[in-house]
């Protein structure tokens, strides 16, 4: 499993700046009474004529952060910087359009050698089997229901393995939508519920309110 990523830019006064990726102006209206500061850096870059923004924003202590990719017509969110898009929070671009042009991005950024390493914080399930490393990730919205993150990645491979991702968005046990990889979703679907019912068993996962979910540590 790699680590979260979160890229150094620069913003007026100041040459270079670290920062993380954390809210975005919609999250952050949900939160306004807790008047969190934050800091943000963005990175600009251009893919088949159009214009994208990578923005990454830190509140005060790095206790939240997270990436935002924008588009013309949409801005996605990867809520623990995995390099996975979550979700879109405005527009109609799909996921897997969007996850394409944030990893060009990324590439791009880390050319560059502005590309940092951040440890996860979202709650997670891991368990390997038949040479494949399996893991559930739960997320809480800021005004939002839970969801859940089910990765694939190859046990074996140590560089650049093969990953597929799936979102279940109720967190209800039903995967609903492909993230990236080849994978069938049918199939993902199948070692998901197998997941599941040992991570229930190990009372690593929890049931509450008709969702399942990664238990707090």
């Amino acid at each position: 499993m790699g680590y979260p990523f979160f890229f150094a830019g620069r913003r007026a006064g100041r040459s270079r700046l670290c920062v993380g990726i954390i809210l975005s102006s919609l999250l952050l209206c949900a939160c306004a009474r807790e008047e969190l500061r934050v800091k943000a850096s963005q990175y600009r870059f251009k893919l088949d004529g159009e214009n994208y923004r990578l923005r990454s924003i830190t509140s005060e202590g790095e206790s939240k952060f997270y990436n935002e990719l924008i588009g013309a017509e949409f801005m996605a969110v990867d809520f623990d910087q995995d390099r996975i898009l979550d979700c879109i929070l405005l527009g109609e671009a799909s996921l897997e359009e969007a996850q394409a042009i944030y990893e060009y991005g990324l590439n791009e950024l880390s050319k560059e050698n502005k590309l940092q390493l951040r440890m996860p914080t979202a709650k997670r399930y891991q368990h390997e089997s038949n040479d494949l490393r399996l893991e559930i990730i739960s997320f809480q919205r800021t005004n939002g229901q839970p969801f859940n993150e089910f990765k694939i990645t190859g046990a074996r491979q140590m560089v650049t393995p093969l990953l597929n991702v799936f979102v279940d968005r109720n967190a209800d046990g039903t995967l609903d939508e492909v993230l990236k990889g080849a994978m069938a979703l049918e199939k993902a679907q199948a070692q998901y519920a197998e997941m599941i019912e040992a991570g229930l068993q190990r009372q690593a996962l929890i049931r509450t309110n008709g969702m399942i979910l990664v238990k707090e540590p």
